[in-house]
């Protein structure tokens, strides 16, 4: 049997994946950065496609792990281990063992809610090893490997996967050459995924007199409205971004920025984790975006509206129930006054 080593000091840069950064937002609000960081476990079944057994092409189990990183909420990058098992010849008494160290990106494009369609393209540096009866043969190469699949989320940080894998080519002309056929699912947890809190930054203005120190002045919130706290409201639907807003709140907040000519508006959209980070993140926006429209129909300056959104990453409620989805699916409208 071959040595494995190479494969072990592959597998084990696994745990050297950075996960850190931050970046300021056009709001002035310090927010982290899209890059996260995941690991996961994979199990299949692989059937082998060899000229070699034309009656009978050998099959095992494939079992995995894997870790990567999300460069954005569409891409990423990862690096693993497989191994494909041992496969036994019908008709002879030959027998395979295949250890794969995998690598390569993938492009996640998401479809419809919590369903998301990926593609994977990368190498595998596979180390194989032959014997029979007679003798004994190992040997180790590079080849293509494909995937193609579904993600679905489970919880708010775990994701199912199932796909279809495809090796190009495992062997050499010492062991022979099989291409490896497998159906896959797996498991992969996302670190990093609930952001923290956006902290607005203060603004700073300096005193006429230069002995003065620099005062630090906050914006002062003269009103806030939450779209689930009001009874006479509905709370947005799944994949819907129009909210019924009563005519008399955008009257009440219009009046209230004719009655503070310095007062500015922020219009916030919020999304449950329902649906891929990109997809939410879309969603969040057009809502904010259909309130921001209302009041500027009602009168209000387009320059005094601030209008973005957050995403899944400012829940209020758990998402792990129907309750708790529907209240994280909200806008939050702010008056405030910076003095």
């Amino acid at each position: 049997m071959c040595s494995l080593k190479k494969l072990y000091s592959l597998a084990g840069g696994l745990l050297l994946i950075p996960a850190l950064g931050f970046a300021e937002d056009v709001n002035n609000e310090v927010t982290d950065i899209n890059i996260s960081y995941y690991l996961g476990v994979e199990a299949g079944y692989q059937v082998s496609s060899d000229d070699d057994y034309p009656y009978s092409d050998p099959h095992s189990a494939v079992g995995g792990i894997y870790g990567g990183i999300n460069l954005t909420d569409q891409l990423s990058w990862d690096l693993g281990y497989q191994y494909l098992g041992e496969m036994t010849g019908a008709y002879n008494s030959i027998n395979i063992e295949t250890s794969i160290v995998r690598t390569g990106l993938r492009y996640t494009y998401p479809i419809y809610q919590q369903l998301s369609v990926y593609g994977y393209a990368g190498a595998a540096y596979w180390s194989m090893d032959k014997s029979s009866i007679r003798n004994s043969i190992s040997d180790d190469g590079f080849s293509p490997i494909y995937k193609l699949g579904v993600t679905a989320p489970v919880t708010e940080s775990l994701v199912l996967d199932i796909g279809y894998q495809y090796i190009d080519g495992i062997g050499s002309q010492n062991t022979g050459e099989f291409d490896s056929h497998g159906a896959m699912i797996g498991l992969t947890y996302h670190f990093g995924r609930a952001k923290a809190p956006q902290v607005a930054v203060p603004t700073v203005i300096e005193s006429h007199k230069e002995e003065c120190e620099p005062q630090i002045v906050e914006p002062r919130t003269i009103y806030h409205y939450s779209a689930q706290l009001s009874k006479e409201m509905k709370t947005f639907g799944v994949d819907k971004a129009e909210l019924s807003l009563q005519q008399k709140e955008i009257e009440h907040i219009t009046q209230l920025l004719i009655d503070n000519p310095t007062a500015k508006v922020k219009v916030i959209g919020h999304s449950d984790s329902s649906g891929s980070e990109a997809y939410n993140q879309k969603l969040s926006e057009k809502r904010a975006k259909y309130i921001a429209d209302k009041l500027k129909n009602n009168g209000v300056e387009e320059e005094r509206i601030i209008a973005n959104g957050k995403g899944e990453m400012a829940p209020i409620a758990s998402n792990e129930t129907i309750e708790g989805r529907a209240l994280n699916r909200r806008v939050d409208i702010t008056v405030f006054v910076s003095e």
